[in-house]
């Protein structure tokens, strides 16, 4: 079981733990070796709560009786499989002989007082240091930069090369890791430092060339857009001179139908004179012409007899000579 035991679980047993008013008042019915976990029913390495009396196992840290302390801070517990006491708050075994009510099922009346409790602690040291191996393992090689991670890594790789059952094969490897597993760890994380340097550098030059392309499709888009721009600048040009060119001709056309303008001006002032002139003159003789009217019906009559007189005498002598 591992329930985030130190460096110092199972190498020693506590006499005292400020927990034990957690323990339940009644502690009959001790469940065998074999009893089920209560969460996922699994039949090995479960552990007996001294607070509820549930039995629930503890094969890793994310075990269902960590988590039922986690949930209920019920700390106390007893391993259903070895004779071990723990409180997961002091993360330490306790000594027996801190629950007096554990007496009979620490030490029954069939039990031999040559059993050697010793051998106890150390299998469970022995699954302790498995649990732990395989939590540090989970983790990955990377989790070894964290020094506290290799001290638990050294401590429960040698609680497994002393163990007897550890195959030769596993011995050589843990122990090639182990003579230089600082370095060997610094090496690694360096490595892999620079292989994510090397990522990042790449997929920031893929992105960068990513820009580069859509940032050049741009340029040449605007490039276009200046080229026609240009063009019609300059026929905008072309036409402002032909407008300017226009108006100098149409500035030419109006001084010269200014200057016919004013001569025409003249020649009009010129017949207004006359008008006044002749229509001045027009109304004095009109005048004279009412003031003349009798003498001139008299004089009328006088040339009308003289012209007659002289035309009978025209007449008289034609026929004479």
């Amino acid at each position: 079981m591992a329930m985030n035991a130190d460096s110092n679980s199972g190498s020693s047993l506590k006499t005292w733990c400020d927990h034990l008013a957690f323990v339940s008042s009644d502690l009959s019915g001790f469940p065998n070796r074999d009893t089920p976990c209560k969460k996922c029913q699994h039949p090995n390495e479960n552990w007996f709560c001294l607070s509820c009396k549930d039995v629930l196992c503890g094969r890793s840290v994310k075990g269902h009786f960590v988590e039922h302390y986690r949930q209920t801070k019920h700390c106390l517990a007893l391993s259903c499989s070895i004779q071990l006491i723990m409180c997961l708050s002091c993360n330490a075994f306790l000594d027996d002989q801190v629950i007096p009510q554990l007496k009979l099922y620490f030490h029954p009346p069939s039990i031999h007082p040559q059993l050697d409790a010793q051998s106890f602690i150390a299998q469970d040291e022995l699954a302790l240091a498995k649990e732990g191996l395989c939590k540090i393992f989970d983790r990955g090689l990377q989790a070894l930069a964290d020094p506290k991670v290799q001290q638990e890594f050294l401590l429960y790789s040698s609680t497994l090369l002393s163990a007897d059952l550890c195959p030769s094969e596993l011995k050589d490897t843990l122990s090639s890791l182990r003579c230089n597993l600082s370095e060997e760890t610094s090496a690694f994380i360096k490595a892999q430092d620079e292989l994510k340097a090397a990522s990042d550098l790449s997929a920031s030059i893929t992105q960068n060339k990513f820009v580069l392309r859509r940032v050049t499709s741009k340029y040449d888009e605007v490039k276009k857009e200046i080229v026609a721009s240009d063009e019609r600048i300059a026929n905008f040009k072309a036409m402002i001179k032909e407008v300017e060119a226009q108006i100098k001709r149409l500035e030419a056309c109006l001084a010269t139908e200014e200057s016919n303008r004013a001569k025409i001006d003249e020649v009009i002032d010129s017949i207004e004179t006359q008008v006044t002139t002749v229509r001045d003159g027009l109304v004095s003789d009109l005048a004279q012409v009412s003031s003349m009217e009798g003498t001139t019906q008299a004089a009328s009559q006088l040339v009308a007899q003289q012209q007659s007189a002289w035309d009978n005498l025209k007449t008289t002598f034609t026929q004479f000579a």
